[in-house]
């Protein structure tokens, strides 16, 4: 005799059960993602590390090419406007970009336009090689320049401690000045002139690019050289709520918009107050001297590359000095701490470790 077939029986999920894999699979995604997250900035702080080093080996380069450090801005002027290129298109040849490089310095026509040898000024979107990313000049922590039509950097040339000497013909504190005559002539520094030790001397380093919905990355402009101390500046934004007091008009999103545009507000910065300060500029324009400090989306301060090639990172609590002393017609060592010092090329201080 056969006996029936047993049947087996099926144990479903309780509603309390499935509760409870839920729960731990929401635990485990919230301990993995900060680590995801730690990972990927890990990685993107090497990549900008690396974009500085090379930076920093094209500086030398350009250097011993032709015996002079890059202006940061006015060495190939256009004939409608003068003294504006960044020193971004002197280190393209030293980058692996001598296509664009050569496409710059020749005449170039562009639908109707044909354009000198040089370019045009740096806002002119309808020139193709401005509208050209180039990677090396781009942190993957700061935001994405996909959407724009001329393409940003994440990195800037070292004005030094100054407030009002940016748009003098090389004469800021820094590595990297204005031109000297706005021509092809125009010639840079040398590192005799780094008479503070090119290790001791910071050449480029971050500044966040201009976010027009992140208010601390958007330049405070008045007219008329309406501050001379940093902690004047710095005294216009709170930091609590990231917000500029009041509601200003003029807040300009222009910091590292515009990869060919030398002028401070969009490709300098200064030594003269904390890694991730807010920036200011001296007059109501987009060009002017001013306050322009370093900052980056890496916690804890920001990167930077010394004149001798070496890369470190600079901390939001490095000494700064006195923020209240006037940072306007400036000689002899700064007062503005081991930054300040670590900014100017030839005032003679100490600089420790």
């Amino acid at each position: 005799m056969i006996p029936p077939q047993s049947k087996e029986r099926r144990h479903a999920f309780t509603l309390i059960e499935l509760l409870v894999v839920i729960a731990i699979i929401a635990v485990l995604i919230g301990l993995l993602v900060p680590a995801v997250q730690k990972v990927r900035e890990a990685a993107n702080r090497m990549t900008c590390t690396n974009n500085l080093k090379q930076l920093s080996i094209a500086i030398q380069t350009h250097h011993d090419s032709k015996g002079f450090f890059p202006v940061r801005e006015g060495r190939y002027p256009d004939p409608s406007y003068r003294d504006r290129k960044s020193g971004l298109i002197e280190l393209l040849p030293f980058i692996e970009q001598d296509s664009i490089f050569r496409q710059i310095m020749g005449s170039l026509t562009v639908g109707a336009t044909t354009y000198p040898p040089g370019g045009p000024h740096p806002w002119d979107g309808n020139y193709t090689p401005w509208t050209r990313s180039i990677k090396t000049f781009l942190c993957p922590s700061d935001i994405n320049d996909s959407a724009s039509t001329i393409k940003h950097t994440s990195y800037m040339f070292c004005g030094g401690d100054s407030i009002d000497l940016h748009t003098s013909n090389n004469a800021g504190r820094g590595m990297f000045g204005r031109g000297i005559d706005g021509t092809q002539n125009s010639k840079g520094l040398r590192i005799a002139d780094i008479t503070d030790g090119t290790s001791n001397t910071i050449a480029m380093g971050e500044r966040l690019r201009g976010n027009s919905n992140v208010q601390i990355t958007r330049t405070l402009a008045r007219p008329g050289g309406w501050f001379t101390t940093p902690q004047q500046c710095l005294s216009q934004f709170n930091f609590s709520t990231r917000q500029w007091n009041g509601t200003p008009t003029n807040i300009g999103p222009w910091s590292g918009i515009r990869w060919p545009d030398g002028g401070m507000g969009f490709g300098g910065f200064t030594t003269n107050a904390p890694p991730n300060s807010p920036s200011c500029a001296w007059n109501n324009h987009d060009a002017q001297n001013g306050l322009y400090p370093a900052s980056s989306k890496h916690s804890g301060g920001v990167n930077v590359t010394m004149g001798d090639g070496s890369v470190r990172f600079i901390t939001d609590s490095i000494s700064v000095g006195n923020l209240s002393a006037t940072a306007t017609g400036l000689t002899g060592p700064s007062p503005f701490g081991v930054l300040g010092a670590l900014g100017t090329r030839a005032s003679g201080e100490p600089v420790s470790n």
